[in-house]
């Protein structure tokens, strides 16, 4: 008995000092959301749009490992909170998420939790934080959807007339097309040209880590036409690619969701992509309308399944 009860103590003492000061976390919060990891990871990097927190925190680092986890560090001021996201896919329609939480107080915030007799103001308002983040992360998930096409398809051949843009923020591509599509309008009623099918986007270089992109904001039109290019407005003809599509139904702001499902699939299917998707417009924003009537075809090129 006397042996049990010294190798129960050395036990307890050793669960002890593992939770107090090796532990990398203090706490873990479980919750579900809707779409697969690749873009519910894209919204988790945006945490610090979301009204959780009493201040607005400031994202001081941040790193991803593949589409199933996510680190960050949250600064408020003089205080940070470090975070690692955990996704766990449920058959592509919802994820489950675990989140990690640790604190630069962590001897004061892990004693807090052990104490039976008093409730821990540090967890109590972290639980409402992100119990609030889980309920509005659903909301902004209801207003888009991204499905993606099983078969490998042809993206189509465009001739086309292009307002090229540079080193623009993948969140800002909307608001830069709505100021270059009056360039776009401007030829193209000057030469009285035809459009042969929707606006698109074909993205020329894609910065993950800076989160910018370069890319040509096309009105696919008759290039066989005594026509010249001018200043702003460059002429584009791009060849029919081996594709993996989605259709994305919402605001053109988000569209890029759909850019990391379809990286997401191609990684799952073994498949090599020039992360250098095409996106066609189906609807003109200025018209108005519910956005989630709204749609979008992505091509994001492949080469062939063996």
């Amino acid at each position: 008995m006397k042996k049990f009860i010294i190798i129960l103590l050395g036990v307890l003492l050793f669960s002890l000092a593992w939770f107090l000061f090796i532990k990398e976390y203090d706490y873990q919060f479980r919750f579900r959301a809707n779409h697969s990891p690749a873009m519910v990871q894209q919204e988790l990097k945006k945490i610090e749009s979301y009204s959780i927190f009493d201040s607005e925190p400031a994202i001081s680092y941040q790193q991803t490992d593949g589409y199933d986890a996510l680190k960050q560090t949250l600064e408020f001021g003089d205080r940070e909170l470090d975070l690692l996201w955990e996704l766990e896919n449920q058959k592509d329609t919802a994820t489950n998420i675990s989140l990690n939480v640790a604190s630069g107080e962590k001897i004061k915030n892990r004693l807090a939790l052990l104490n039976p007799f008093s409730k821990s103001e540090y967890i109590d308002s972290l639980e409402n934080s992100f119990l609030k983040f889980g309920k509005e992360l659903l909301i902004k998930q209801s207003a888009y959807k991204v499905q993606v096409i099983d078969s490998i398809v042809y993206s189509p051949a465009l001739d086309c007339i292009c307002k090229p843009a540079e080193d623009i923020k993948v969140e800002n591509k909307a608001m830069q097309m709505v100021r270059d599509i009056g360039y776009l309008e401007d030829f193209q009623i000057a030469h009285r040209l035809k459009l042969t099918g929707y606006p698109f986007v074909k993205i020329r270089a894609w910065d993950q880590e800076a989160g910018t992109i370069d890319y040509n904001f096309c009105f696919p039109v008759n290039l066989a036409q005594n026509i010249r290019p001018n200043t702003f407005i460059e002429f584009q003809q791009f060849p029919a690619t081996t594709s993996l599509k989605a259709i994305y139904n919402g605001n053109y702001r988000s569209s890029d969701l759909a850019w990391h499902e379809l990286l997401s699939e191609a990684k799952n299917r073994d498949l090599k992509t020039s992360n250098l998707p095409l996106e066609i417009f189906w609807n003109n924003p200025k018209t108005g309308g519910e956005a989630l009537s709204w749609k979008a075809e992505i091509f994001m090129p492949v080469k062939p399944e063996n």
